[in-house]
């Protein structure tokens, strides 16, 4: 059985929030004369806000303490959060493309990363969370308990700072302890090539086109347009709602409660009520989170549900014409391809003995590489390919358009024409 040290608090104990400009001045000024990399991690709060935005950044270089910047506070006094961009060229995080975007609409992005977890990957684990790494490869466990905490919340409570702190306390022996594997296993350049590739997606932060479309179990709608037209105007309200009060949309209207009024779109005022839309959102997790939750139900009772009604009406009153159409069908969009089998083995059988093969080619590459087979390439994408089948000129194209990287690119091109013969 692993023994690993178990770390309650920093060793320089638990930070207080920077949230004074001088504060934050004195911050940058240390951590911009120390040298080398800065440990970096953020807290957001997307359960309970509207916002996806940062409300705590952690920042930690060798031989400074670590730093806990609270960001609406600063905001709120004129700092230039941009400038936190240039405490260090290169940032360390972890899972860079949770905090990426996020930085990024504060105007704060390094030049270069490294992410542990991606690094994890490269080195043969599967995907894993901070403290499993820091297990693995530091021999220290963490402890962690506030991942699902109201980080919009003043002041903060002191074991959430302790939680926010030790994000940050070992990621720098991390990233060393990483950096020398790599060069080790002779990754380094694949490692780096994949931070670059990761930190290019995380400050382009694309948005989801008709992202009402994204109301989990909308396909229960099938081609109902009308029903679709119900979503796309409950969505389009509760996200003006939730704008407005700051609050995450889903304790504004739950997604099964939109997809409940598009499937039976009530016409009176009693078939509405019978559907539960007029109640307020009640989320039942644990005794702590439900307190959090509780918070806002002040704001929940600013919702007037007359504003979800008129949005049923809006759509039921629409012209044929203007009804939204369904989503492409999956031969007409590559990316929806079946996922089982009995559909491929009876509509292009000789595609998946392709993909079956191919598939196993690209384990066996991966294992001989000792990293996870779905690091190399997502199965999604490898279905993609051979439920659609591009030319064979197509084939580095298509998988550039999936944004397989060039360390990638190789090892897949010779798995897929491998398959082909």
């Amino acid at each position: 059985m692993s023994c690993f040290k178990l770390v309650r608090e920093p060793k320089g104990g638990v930070p207080p929030l920077v949230g004074s400009l001088s504060d934050f001045e004195r911050a940058l000024s240390l951590l911009e004369s120390a040298p080398g990399p800065v440990a970096v991690d953020a807290e957001r709060a997307a359960m309970y806000r509207y916002s996806h935005g940062n409300y705590l950044v952690q920042m930690k270089k060798k031989g400074t303490p670590i730093f806990l910047f609270d960001i609406p506070t600063l905001s709120s006094q004129g700092a230039d959060l941009s400038r936190l961009s240039y405490v260090s060229p290169m940032w360390v995080l972890h899972d860079s493309l949770q905090d990426i975007p996020a930085f990024a609409q504060m105007g704060a992005v390094p030049s270069s990363i490294f992410d542990t977890q991606v690094a994890c990957m490269f080195l043969g684990r599967e995907r894993m969370g901070l403290a499993r790494c820091t297990e693995d490869f530091l021999g220290v466990s963490l402890e962690k308990e506030f991942a699902t905490a109201d980080w919009s919340l003043r002041p903060l409570p002191r074991p959430w700072r302790n939680y926010a702190a030790l994000d940050v306390e070992f990621l720098l022996d991390l990233e060393g302890a990483e950096e020398e594997a790599l060069r080790k296993k002779g990754m380094q350049d694949w490692a780096k090539e994949e931070f670059s590739t990761l930190l290019r997606k995380g400050r382009e932060c694309k948005k989801r086109q008709d992202p009402w479309r994204g109301v989990s179990n909308i396909t229960a709608l099938g081609s109902d347009r009308l029903g679709l037209a119900v979503v796309r105007e409950l969505w389009e309200a509760r996200e003006e709602v939730a704008r407005n009060l700051d609050l995450a949309p889903g304790l504004v209207l739950k997604d099964e409660t939109i997809i409940e009024l598009a499937l039976k779109k009530p016409r009176s005022e009693r078939e509405f009520r019978e559907t539960g839309a007029a109640e307020r959102v009640k989320v039942e997790k644990n005794c702590e989170l439900d307190l959090l939750f509780d918070r806002y139900i002040p704001l929940q009772q600013q919702i007037k549900p007359k504003t979800w009604k008129e949005a049923v009406d809006r759509a039921l009153s629409l012209r044929p014409s203007s009804l939204p159409r369904p989503a492409a069908s999956p031969s007409k969009r590559g990316a929806a391809v079946p996922s089982s089998m009995k559909i491929w083995e009876k509509r292009h059988p000789d595609r998946l003995r392709r993909l079956e093969k191919a598939s196993e080619e690209v384990g066996a590459a991966a294992k001989s590489l000792g990293i996870p087979s779905s690091f190399l390439i997502s199965p999604r994408i490898l279905r993609e390919y051979f439920w659609t089948l591009p030319r064979g000129g197509e084939i580095e194209d298509f998988l550039r358009s999936k944004g397989i990287n060039d360390w990638r690119l190789s090892l897949i091109v010779k798995v897929i024409e491998a398959s082909n013969l």
